[in-house]
Parts: structure tokens; sequence; C-alpha cells
């Protein structure tokens, strides 16, 4: 399951570092995941089976950051592709004493050991996103462009929204909703709803997740990459390198 990603920095950074810590010195932050099925805006990128992911992001106190994240896959495509790389740049802008952050980002995405004939599945996106925290509640929002997605499939167009609140220090209960509209191939709803806590360096995140695809609209060969399913994923925070 992934969180919007400006959500996930902030999380990634506080848990590593320390609220404190992180607002005075940068570094590296990196965390390691190990998930039920590698959700990617409602669709199983992971033939619904479990995965592994991993992360390391650099941060700036200045509001800079870039990153690279790795994920399992599976496609159950003729090129057996076996994993993806998200190499991502950006910058978060705060505003009314860090209570909202605009964040700016682009991010190119690779399968470099695709063998399927036919276009690339590489895809660059450009994002825009916006999050504000009250208190206990935190509202997050953000929107995506893709010039050209995987396999030739035209303009991604994706508008996002996620809110949480804060039971306890430790405790999050979260929700999602989004919309991908794509050029060529099925545009589709997603949603999800749960609960997220940490312990020490741990994390566990549990989601039920749903897509507006029929089970014709989703693949004749396996219809259930985009059902619903609940979602388990735990998190492994390293120890952050800070300079």
């Amino acid at each position: 399951m992934r969180p919007l990603l400006n959500t996930a920095i902030a999380a990634l950074v506080a848990a590593s570092a320390g609220p404190a810590e992180a607002e005075t010195k940068g570094g590296l932050f990196s965390q390691i995941n190990i998930t039920s099925d590698n959700r990617y805006q409602g669709n199983s990128n992971s033939d619904g089976h479990a995965a592994v992911y991993a992360n390391v992001h650099y941060w700036r106190p200045d509001g800079w950051y870039a990153g690279l994240s790795a994920y399992q896959v599976d496609f159950n495509d003729p090129g057996k592709t076996s994993y993806e790389l998200d190499f991502y740049a950006g910058r978060n802008l705060d505003f009314d004493h860090h209570k909202t952050e605009l964040n700016l980002e682009g991010m190119y995405t690779a399968f470099p050991d695709n063998g399927t004939f036919g276009p690339t599945y590489d895809f660059f996106q450009a994002k825009l996103g916006i999050r504000h925290t009250e208190g206990r509640l935190t509202l997050g929002a953000v929107t995506s462009f893709v010039p050209q997605a995987s396999y030739g499939s035209g303009q991604a167009k994706r508008l996002e929204g996620e809110l949480s609140y804060r039971v306890t220090p430790k405790v999050t209960l979260n929700a999602g909703v989004g919309y991908r509209w794509i050029a060529r191939g099925e545009d589709r709803a997603y949603w999800n709803l749960g609960a997220a806590t940490t312990w020490k360096t741990l994390g566990f995140d549990l989601r039920y997740v749903d897509t507006s695809l029929t089970r014709t609209q989703c693949g004749r060969f396996n219809p259930g990459i985009c059902g619903p399913q609940v979602v388990a994923t735990l998190t492994v925070f390293l120890p952050p390198v800070l300079f």
C-alpha cells in the first residue's frame, strides 16, 4: 500500500530522526517494507501476492529532497518483469508555521528487467501535492500528470486525497480516495480505509483497498488484482545518517 508521497516523507523523517532533529538536520532516511499486496492506485503490482519494497530518502532542512524507491513487482507478463525503480526529486514549501505544506515533485519510474516486446513500461510523472495539519487531523491531496504512461497508454492524470486522524501519538486512522484518467485503458476510482501504528523502529499499516473496475475491466486472466483486498504492511525504519 503506497500512501501519498509527501505524507510518507514526513512520516519517514519524523519516525527515523524525531521531530526536533528532523527540523534542524538533513540526511539520509531509509526504510524497508513487507506488504501482503503491492497496490498502486488501487491495482496490484504484485499479482495479488506479498512483496518487498525499500526507500532511501535524502532530505534537507530547506525543503529540497531526492530519493530512490525499489519495489518487487509481478505483472504476470511475457517479459517476467520483477522489479521497479522510482527516482524522484522535489521540494516542500512550508506555510502557516509548518501547518500547511506544498509539495512539488518529478519522478521517473523504470522497470530495468522488463523484456516484454513493444513500447516501454517506463514513464515520467510530475506531481503537485498539498498537506494541512490542524491538531490531530491531517488532510492531503495530490494531482499528477504522465505524458506517456506504461506500454503506450498515452496521457494519464490523477487526483487523490488522503485523511489521517491521530488517535494517540503512536496510532492513526487513515482513509484515501482517488481517480485516474488514462487515454488508452480503463479510467478508475480507488479508495482505502485503515489504521497505522508505530513501535520503536517498526511501523504497521492495515487497510481495506478497492477500485471501481469490474472483473471484465480488471482482466480476464486475473480479475483479483483490482478487487477488494485487506492489505497489511510492516515497515522497518533504519537508523538515519544525519549531516
